[in-house]
């Protein structure tokens, strides 16, 4: 083969690699342009804790006995979810193991979770709230939850074994830090919000001050007690 036919050979080579290097970078600002337009016209998420909001994600750690293992909330939501589909809706209760009002309120707790549970995920959020003598811990938290002896509860004040209610048998989230609390705006507690498969808040008890938490999520989702 002659050096010129050798010579035309690779310059048809190097053609064909320009060829497909601009090919290569035109298909990335293409794609790039794509996804820019779909960012920036794509409406953010409206994340908060009012009816109608996407509620904050949570990322923590549960106890739902034996030992705490790692939880984040939107591991149990579907953003997918359209009304009438079929999914898991979300009860969160939020409380402090030395607020007399949670701690009065455990039968109740129980009582929902009895008449709801095997529709509904049940999690309850343990904090602490910036009160003088509200100070707890996660073996206090374990405590409130499983109705073992311990003195601390209620501001040291009652002993949790004699918690009202059964022992409990969802999960205990951890938020002694308040990073939850200060996520949800959270007013005081007890404080519960049912959430819609794909995290929507259904109801928030303070925008329904005086409907019993177990109606409210009847009445919500259409199901009998």
């Amino acid at each position: 083969m002659s050096s010129r036919q050798n010579s035309r050979n690779m310059n048809a080579n190097g053609f064909g690699d320009d060829v497909r290097v601009a090919s290569f970078f035109t298909i990335s600002a293409i794609l790039t342009v794509i996804l820019v337009c779909v960012w920036v016209l794509a409406p953010p998420a409206d994340i908060g804790v009012a009816e109608g909001q996407l509620a904050p994600n949570i990322v923590s750690e549960a106890y739902a006995g034996g030992t705490w293992s790692e939880f984040e909330l939107y591991d149990n939501i579907d953003m997918t979810w359209s009304e009438g589909d079929e999914g898991d809706w979300i009860f969160l209760l939020f409380i402090d193991t030395d607020c007399p009002h949670c701690y009065d309120a455990g039968d109740e707790h129980s009582n929902y979770y009895s008449q709801h549970g095997s529709n509904v995920k049940f999690f309850t959020i343990a904090t602490e709230l910036q009160i003088s003598g509200h100070s707890s811990s996660r073996t206090e938290v374990v405590d409130f939850r499983d109705k073992n002896p311990n003195s601390g509860c209620k501001s040291d004040r009652a002993d949790c074994q004699d918690r009202p209610g059964n022992p409990h048998d969802w999960p205990y989230v951890d938020d002694l830090d308040r990073n939850i609390a200060d996520d949800y705006d959270l007013p005081g507690t007890p404080f519960y919000l049912l959430l819609s498969p794909d995290g929507i808040v259904a109801w928030n008890s303070g925008q329904s001050q005086g409907e019993d938490p177990g109606a409210a999520i009847q009445r919500v989702m259409g199901v009998s007690a």
